[in-house]
């Protein structure tokens, strides 16, 4: 030190200057000040101790002072002031230190206390308030913006841009309407742009509680970057607020975009969120980051959850890689998920890419491959999903590589099989308990052995004891169905899967309740058609303007009406109706065993032509029969008059009339005619005389 200077003001024991004079004593020193100087080139003043009264202590070097003031300068300038009734000073050293309350002021900080210690260093103060700290910060701000800090001890030290002030013992921070409590603090006071000194950082260990208006924070550590209000908090992290919990690793919250950020300490420990709202489930988000976004105005939060992201309200249920979860005035009214995404609402169960519920509005969106299983047995996939759970409506649409697809329900039949259709759209919707689902656009339907193809398709479950099951289905345009035996067109086929039939005759009946196809519309060549197959693997072809068929695992019946034609095996036919019967051959397959036409019968093969009120035919006997006034008229002109009925022989394709019994004398025979006609003439052949 280059210079200590020590100017004692003598006060007592002086008189007149007659008078004799008197011995002088340490103890009857009035007062004095220390100074001390930087040892720099510019040997400026760092430092100036004061006191009233003053004397030397038993420690060579130490003074005991009263009404202490000790100022400390940067630069020139005054920095600190402490205040203090009493102390010890040792100059040389540049310290002081005592036991009374001290209060220290600057243009950066208020602070007050009881005992005290100070020395200066080439940097600057540094000291140290032992007990009772209380201390006001940043006080270029309103006095309802300041910092107020308590605790049980305090040490300070100048470093390079300011003061580092360190508080420990049950320290207690107060800034504007929040708290915070912790066991130790240490603030960095540093000049602003202005040259106003701020307090820079609040810097928090040990058993931290925040309490910011209604939300409370805890933790082990906390770092809070004050100009840019960031506040980081690590540790064991719970934030509380009213209807709101959440735990983490570490917590950031940027207080100017109102923003928090959660962060998990490792992976099997995730961020958890709970929720409690009135008229609302209890709710449970999860994830490995967790950001909160508060829109005060709006009066809405965001809660974004990336990292195996989960959502649990009651039973409804959502997992993603991300989730982003919506709030308003206290009920979560959106949610938004990406990246594997599996989830349950309302009872439903799906899973998608991408998927969007606005559960105030009860709208569930879905893209990305979509498949949604309902809990009344329905299940649709698709390119993109649109589910009004409160209209109870679903619709499903197409893109391209990726068609709409429905699981409707197996019918009531024991061991029914459920069918999968699949369309450009698909709507479900739901009316007093029935389901409808209605298909457009190249339409497929498979169920069993079924398959049908249309335009659109139209299908009706109704509720059972076990679920929904199938009841109606209607196709229409360009449709086809197939079944083992069976196969028909249409322009509308109107199907009932079970029905229940009484029939009179047992012989060939069908067992069970069979399904119920009635065929219709259309003109000319989209008029209703039906195959059939025969036992040899021929097939026959028949139309008509209406069809109804009766399908059961055990064979079918079909019936036509209204300008019946019939094409098999070389011979074509009309008649006004028709009757099928189709059972299964001794391998299994369905066959045709019997079809059978009546009214206005014409039938036509190779170069005849026949006619009848009725026409029979066994395809297995490989035979046709025509009866009822039946006629057989060849193109040359000629007719034959069966004596019972015209047959034609499918092995043979020709026709003949055979002699039968006399239904009025059994013992007599008739036999069939055959009348020439006019144009008849006997072939020209040889005389025989002629020959001699």
């Amino acid at each position: 030190m280059r210079a200590l200077l020590l100017s004692l003001l003598l006060t007592a024991g002086l008189g007149a200057q007659s008078a004799p004079p008197k011995e002088i004593k340490f103890q009857d020193i009035g007062g004095g000040s220390f100074a001390g100087f930087t040892e720099d080139a510019k040997a400026e003043k760092a430092w100036e101790l004061s006191a009233e009264r003053m004397k030397p202590t038993g420690e060579a070097g130490t003074w005991d002072m009263e009404k202490i003031e000790l100022r400390s300068f940067r630069d020139g300038k005054l920095r600190t002031t402490f205040t203090t009734p009493f102390g010890i000073a040792t100059p040389e050293r540049k310290a002081a230190q005592g036991a009374a309350p001290v209060v220290v002021r600057s243009a950066a900080f208020n602070l007050s206390g009881l005992g005290w210690s100070w020395r200066s260093t080439p940097q600057g103060d540094a000291f140290a308030i032992l007990a009772g700290v209380a201390a006001e910060l940043d006080l270029a701000k309103p006095v309802l913006d300041r910092t107020r800090i308590r605790a049980e001890r305090l040490d300070a030290a100048t470093v390079e841009r300011g003061t580092q002030l360190t508080f420990v013992g049950q320290v207690v921070v107060d800034r504007r309407d929040e708290r915070m409590t912790c066991e130790r603090v240490v603030c960095l006071v540093e000049e602003g742009p202005k040259g106003e000194a701020v307090c820079r950082s609040i810097v928090a260990q040990g058993k931290i509680i925040r309490v910011a208006g209604r939300q409370t924070l805890t933790g082990a550590a906390a770092d809070y970057d004050l100009p840019a209000e960031r506040l980081l908090l690590t540790g064991g992290v719970t934030l509380t607020e009213p209807g709101l919990r959440a735990t983490a690793g570490s917590l950031r919250h940027e207080a100017k975009l109102d923003v928090t950020t959660l962060q998990s300490p490792d992976e099997a420990h995730p961020v958890k969120l709970n929720l409690s709202r009135q008229d609302e489930p209890e709710t449970e988000l999860a994830g490995q980051t967790v950001v909160l976004r508060r829109e005060a105005k709006a009066e809405r939060t965001l809660v974004e959850l990336t990292g195996r992201a989960t959502y649990v309200a009651g039973k409804d249920r959502l997992e993603a890689t991300r989730l982003i979860a919506t709030e308003a005035k206290g009920v979560t009214v959106d949610l938004r998920a990406s990246g594997g995404v599996k989830g349950r609402a309302d009872d439903a169960d799906f899973e998608s890419e991408e998927a969007r519920w606005e559960r105030s509005a009860g709208v569930l969106r879905l893209l990305g491959r979509p498949h949604l299983r309902q809990a009344d047995g329905f299940e649709v996939t698709g390119a993109a999903i649109y589910s009004d759970r409160k209209r109870e409506r679903v619709e499903v649409r197409s893109a391209p590589g990726v068609r709409a697809a429905v699981r409707l329900p197996p019918d009531d039949t024991p061991g029914a099989l459920p069918g999968q259709a699949e369309a450009d759209q698909v709507v479900l919707s739901v009316r007093q308990g029935v389901v409808e689902a209605d298909l457009e656009g190249a339409v497929r339907y498979v169920a069993g052995l079924v398959t049908a193809q249309s335009d659109r398709l139209v299908a009706f479950s109704k509720p059972f004891k076990t679920g929904h099951v199938l009841s109606k289905v209607f196709l229409t345009g360009k449709v086809t169905y197939v079944q083992p035996g069976l196969a028909c067109a249409a322009e509308r086929v109107d199907y009932v899967p079970n029905v229940a039939i009484e029939e009179v005759l047992l012989k060939d009946r069908l067992t069970g309740r069979p399904r119920l196809l009635n065929l219709s519309g259309g003109a000319e060549s989209t008029r209703p058609r039906l195959f059939v197959q025969f036992a040899d693997g021929k097939k026959a072809d028949f139309v008509a303007d209406s069809q109804e068929i009766l399908a059961g695992p055990d064979g079918a019946k079909f019936f036509l009406r209204g300008n019946v034609g019939m094409k098999a095996d070389g011979v074509e036919a009309t008649c006004d109706l028709l009757e099928g019967l189709v059972s299964p051959d001794k391998k299994g397959r369905l066959v045709a065993r019997l079809m059978v036409g009546r009214g206005n019968v014409n039938a036509l093969a190779g170069d005849a032509a026949a006619r009848g009120r009725v026409l029979e035919v066994k395809p297995e006997e490989g035979v046709a029969r025509l009866t009822g006034d039946a006629r057989l008229r060849t193109r040359s002109g000629i007719e034959g008059v069966p004596a019972k009925e015209v047959i034609y022989d499918f092995r043979t394709k020709g026709w003949r009339m055979d002699s039968a019994s006399d239904q009025a004398a059994p013992d007599q025979v008739v036999r069939p005619k055959i009348f020439l006609g006019e144009d008849f003439t006997l072939p020209a052949v040889k005389s025989l005389d002629n020959g001699r």
